[in-house]
């Protein structure tokens, strides 16, 4: 499954869903009462979700950019070890 940042472009009206933006949102909404304590929690608007968004998509894109930092290791059930480099991150492209 290929990284998911998120827009609220028009043209892809499921853009947000699903997406790690729409993550960060609902992440940023239930660790409110642990930071902020009682102070309401604020109601969620287009400049909330231009911010979760920007950050998704930088951080998506960077990833993708710097994909040959990572190593990935795995072990089958049989404890074969195998290393490799990783040489792409699946990303969807936005308009």
């Amino acid at each position: 499954m290929p990284l998911k940042a998120g827009t609220k472009h028009p043209n892809d009206p499921s853009g947000y869903s699903g997406s790690m933006a729409e993550a960060m949102e609902q992440a940023f909404l239930k660790e409110w009462p642990f930071v902020m304590g009682g102070a309401p929690v604020p109601q969620t608007n287009d400049q909330m979700r231009l911010l979760f968004i920007a950050i998704a998509r930088g951080v998506v894109l960077h990833l993708e950019q710097n994909h040959g930092a990572f190593n990935v290791t795995t072990t089958d059930v049989s404890v074969n070890t195998a290393e490799g480099e990783v040489t792409s991150i699946d990303t969807i492209k936005y308009l």
